[in-house]
């Protein structure tokens, strides 16, 4: 396998949230290939797929966009904590100087969820775009008027059919990153992305995928760093053949949503235990260390957390 396809998730993919098999999520694939194309996306375009959870529109998204060539666009998880105007300022700064600078004839894209209420049954008008003092509607607003702007439901209408117009090659690029946002001290300061090739993710692949032989694996979060595809992202999406999206909510920052942070850890303590989980990421030790403190008591079952660059096994 040269480039990033469905031909690399296990054909025994199931997920077990959204009750859809391999062959579902293929033609979600396809419908979100012919999305983007009607929209006039081409290879090498910018993509970024806005979602807040391990979804199955998450992965198809991004498999749809490595399949026609385009480049996911991660959002650094750093844009979510600290000083929120400042990055939101920085963003807009960085596809500013892409656009001048770095190759004029790439667009910045986005499809995102980020309509969807809150709470569908009450929230009161309320929507994603409203959380976070209205983070995510502001990082909408950020794009460039250039930009395609999408939303999740237009892809319910797209054939299921795949199409393929043009080749993709293991040195075509995939990814960028945008590392350097979270450095940035100053909006004028240089900035340059970070890419990655099918051929270099894959290779990143290889490194970790043999500790992969978990049959039940939690996506806790969308894809928020270049490191969390090739060590834990595709890797699950290879072995495992139960995905479960469960969001796992991070200690940092959360002095103001203490509430939510203590029913968060605890509904993920629980679900692990309930649904059998036997491998899950998490950000950081900190926010381990508290999901181990709020435990009532053991998991039946070893579970594997995969904690930044290292593995916890723990009951």
């Amino acid at each position: 396998m040269t480039t990033i396809t469905r031909e690399l998730i296990n054909p025994n993919f199931y997920h077990v949230t959204e009750d859809m098999d391999y062959a579902t999520l293929c033609k979600r694939i396809n419908k979100f290939k012919h999305l983007y194309l009607s929209k006039g996306l081409q290879k090498g375009d910018n993509i970024s797929i806005g979602t807040l959870t391990g979804n199955t529109n998450m992965i198809a998204g991004h498999f749809a966009a490595w399949e026609l060539g385009l480049i996911p666009f991660i959002l650094n998880n750093k844009i979510l904590s600290g000083n929120t105007d400042f990055y939101i300022r920085a963003l807009k700064f960085i596809m500013k100087l892409q656009d001048d600078h770095f190759d004029p004839f790439i667009r910045f894209n986005i499809i995102h969820d980020f309509n969807k209420p809150i709470d569908p049954n009450n929230s009161g008008g309320l929507t994603r775009m409203d959380l976070k003092n209205g983070l995510y509607r502001k990082i909408i607003e950020a794009f460039p008027k250039s930009s395609v702007i999408m939303t999740m439901e237009e892809i319910a209408p797209m054939p299921g059919t795949d199409i393929q117009p043009w080749e993709v090659t293991p040195e075509d690029n995939c990814i960028q990153y945008n590392e350097d946002l979270a450095k940035v001290t100053k909006i004028s300061q240089a900035w340059w992305p970070k890419l990655y090739s099918h051929e270099q993710i894959l290779d990143g692949v290889e490194k970790y995928i043999s500790t992969f032989t978990q049959d039940s694996v939690a996506i806790s979060r969308p894809l928020h760093h270049d490191f969390c595809i090739y060590y834990y992202f595709l890797p699950t999406l290879m072995t495992a053949s139960k995905i479960h999206d469960l969001n796992v909510m991070d200690y940092h920052h959360r002095n103001d949503e203490q509430q939510i942070l203590e029913f968060m850890t605890d509904y993920v303590n629980k679900e692990i235990e309930r649904l059998g989980i036997e491998r899950i990421l998490v950000p950081d030790n900190e926010t381990f260390d508290y999901m181990q403190s709020r435990k009532t008591k053991p998991f039946t079952n070893e579970v594997i957390f995969n904690i930044e660059k290292k593995i916890v096994k723990t009951h």
